[in-house]
């Protein structure tokens, strides 16, 4: 025992570190909530979805009329696949953005802000905090519906709770629907460097930028009846072929995590000309995290789990052996009663024996 005392040691300090390295995992798994679509779109439905996305290079030309053929497209697959919308349910839903800077004129005077235009359900997918008011919804009829993140709220008001209030963008009047924190998860700390920043409408951007607005990211949660139904649809739907696509909903998954370990340097290349969103950044970093701790994770265990081999083999040879002899002792027993028993059965027998 004293020899096997260090080994114990070591593998109870492994096995430390093993549980906490699988904590962690876990709570990198469900850190997103960018990456979390399909589980609140299915609700309690008992039903399976898979969020998608895909990333445009600059200059694809993808824009709403592309979006129609994609939602065709979509609504082709799933009646082909017996999947049809009944009265008060709808089956997808889907999102897209654009990137763009505006100046904003508010009652503190004039900042200069990143601008997403969104379009169709994109917080949804993107379900920021609410500090005040309402995000933008696919019916509002009205395209001047703005939401501010916190930081700006703060330069143009020097206050959060806004909803309602006006401002100038391109000499014309926006109403703030709401103002939103960004995301304060390790990850999407990291992967935002945009500072103050505006979400409004895909329209109204691209009508400020004459046009100009590039769709570079669209986002779609879908019924996935089979393993695989939603990102072959989405893949072969999808008009754009050079865009990056990515299946959210199984990214974190082991097959997936084991991937990213066989490609780690590749994956950090990009010579397609797709710049990710920082939420897709933020994403990709936490794959990276997971990839480590599944790494740490298989290490970790590895002496343990010999060890358990070795001496577990070794445990179930000495039962084995000490079965045996614990039988092999019973059967002596029993034929040592048996002979005693039959001794004292015919002991005038073994007497005439004896004094012959």
């Amino acid at each position: 025992m004293k020899r096997k005392l260090p080994l114990i040691i070591v593998n109870a300090l492994l096995l430390v570190a093993f549980f906490v390295c699988l904590g962690a995992y876990g709570a990198i798994r469900n850190l997103l909530r960018s990456q979390q679509a399909a589980v609140a779109w299915a609700g309690q439905s008992g039903e399976r979805f898979a969020q998608l996305s895909a990333f445009l290079p600059d200059g694809a030309a993808f824009d709403e009329n592309s979006i129609r053929t994609m939602r065709e497209s979509i609504d082709t697959a799933l009646t082909e696949a017996s999947l049809e919308e009944e009265e008060g349910r709808v089956l997808y839903a889907d999102a897209w953005a654009a990137l763009g800077e505006v100046s904003i004129v508010g009652s503190r005077g004039l900042a200069t802000a990143q601008a997403i235009g969104v379009g169709g359900d994109f917080f949804l997918f993107h379900p920021l905090y609410l500090r005040d008011g309402s995000y933008l919804s696919p019916n509002d009829l009205m395209k001047d519906r703005i939401v501010l993140d916190e930081e700006l709220a703060w330069r143009l008001f020097g206050a959060v709770h806004l909803e309602g209030f006006e401002v100038t963008i391109g000499n014309k009047l926006h109403i703030i629907a709401g103002v939103v924190s960004r995301e304060d998860d390790f990850a999407s700390k990291k992967a935002y460097t945009g500072g103050a920043g505006v979400f409004m409408s895909y329209d109204a951007l691209n009508e400020l930028t004459e046009g100009n607005a590039e769709i570079f990211c669209y986002e779609l949660v879908m019924p996935d009846p089979i393993t695989g139904f939603a990102a072959k649809s989405f893949e072969e739907s999808f008009p754009n072929k050079d865009a990056a696509t990515v299946e959210n909903s199984a990214r974190y998954s082991l097959i997936s995590i084991l991937r990213i370990i066989g490609s780690l340097g590749e994956r950090s290349m990009r010579t397609d000309g797709i710049v990710f969103p920082y939420w897709e950044n933020a994403a990709r970093y936490t794959e990276d995290r997971l990839a480590l701790l599944l790494v740490l994770l298989i290490v970790f265990a590895a002496c343990p789990a010999v060890c358990g081999v070795i001496y577990g083999t070794k445990g179930i040879r000495f039962l084995i052996r000490r079965g045996k002899s614990a039988a092999k002792k019973r059967i002596e027993e029993r034929d040592d009663r048996e002979a005693k028993k039959y001794r004292e059965e015919n002991a005038d027998e073994f007497k005439t024996l004896d004094s012959v």
